[in-house]
């Protein structure tokens, strides 16, 4: 036989002390399996300054607003190396996962339908597969929203136009590197519009890039666009080393590296970008479904002329 003693719940707690003291207890019990908030992801690529200036101004922008560090991974290696790191981060179950670059988009918007997805630095995500439909901005998949960010050259022509007059333009690009060979079928479409004849041609490598930059000059091009496309590193040295030596007037939109040598720079500014981003995520993280957010395009420039080099080249050859 087992005597169970039977206390009065009263006699342990005063009147109306405990139930009082048990819910204290649970909320305790609440907050402590709890624990802190799950984290919000960052996931980038391709990596360099342009993104790490966004990154930088999305964290503090959500940091400011008691939103908390961000967990920032970068896609780095071949497609199935990135695969992994993103399943990671999903692993990891974030209340929000923002994707900065076309390239990190591309791996994101096929495997992730549940978490909310907020994105930047992506020039064109209607082929992602995250939108649908330029015309319908509002017409993308449920879970994703974001900026998008299209290059600044139709910027650069008007305001090169606006400085020089309609003069003949040319472009060189890369037939491998898919941002130039877009670049260059936007340059040949806009450039008629504004009264400028376009020119361009093709370079493989180094040795490529200066026989294509010549040639744009004999035939005809007063004015050398640089475009803000990876493979336009490999020669922006040489051409803008051209500037400065009056061989060539340059417009460049390269956002890294010095533009000394370009009489006129118009680049997009990616710590207003990366702000514009925070701005949308601090949204989704209150509760608004990005289901119901359409798609904002947003192009904040940065511009510098160089007088200098504008007083050399305005006057010759005369506008047409």
């Amino acid at each position: 036989m087992i005597w169970r003693a039977k206390i009065p719940f009263a006699t342990i707690f005063p009147k109306g002390w405990g139930w009082a003291v048990l819910g204290l207890l649970g909320l305790l019990a609440v907050a402590g399996c709890a624990g802190p908030p799950p984290p919000v992801a960052v996931f980038c690529s391709p990596e360099g300054p342009r993104v790490q200036q966004a990154v930088d101004a999305l964290s503090a922008g959500l940091e400011s607003a008691g939103a908390g560090p961000l967990e920032v991974a970068w896609a780095r290696g071949e497609d199935e190396k990135a695969r992994e790191q993103l399943r990671r981060i999903r692993s990891r179950h974030p209340r929000l996962l923002v994707v900065f670059g076309t390239p990190a988009l591309m791996l994101v918007a096929p495997e992730e339908k549940i978490l909310p997805v907020v994105f930047g630095l992506v020039g064109d995500p209607y082929f992602t597969g995250a939108a649908y439909e330029p015309d319908r901005p509002e017409d993308h998949q449920e879970n994703v929203t974001g900026v998008a960010s299209p290059a600044p050259l139709a910027a650069a022509l008007e305001e090169g136009v606006r400085l020089l007059g309609p003069r003949p333009w040319g472009m060189l690009y890369d037939p491998n590197d898919g941002v130039a060979v877009e670049l260059k079928e936007r340059f040949l479409q806009v450039a008629p519009g504004l009264g400028v004849k376009p020119l361009a041609a093709a370079g493989l490598d180094a040795a490529g890039d200066r026989r294509g930059l010549e040639a744009l000059l004999s035939q005809g091009a007063r004015v050398i666009y640089l475009p803000p496309a990876p493979s336009a590193v490999r020669y922006a040295a040489l051409l803008l080393a051209w500037g400065r030596q009056g061989k060539a007037a340059v417009v460049s939109s390269l956002p890294e590296g010095p533009h000394r040598g370009a009489l006129l720079w118009v680049a997009l500014d990616y710590r207003k970008l990366g702000e514009e981003t925070a701005a949308l995520a601090l949204r989704v993280l209150a509760g608004e479904n990005p289901a119901h957010i359409p798609i904002a395009t947003k192009t904040p420039l940065k511009i510098e002329v160089d007088e200098a080099l504008l007083r050399r080249w305005s006057g010759y050859p005369a506008p047409q």
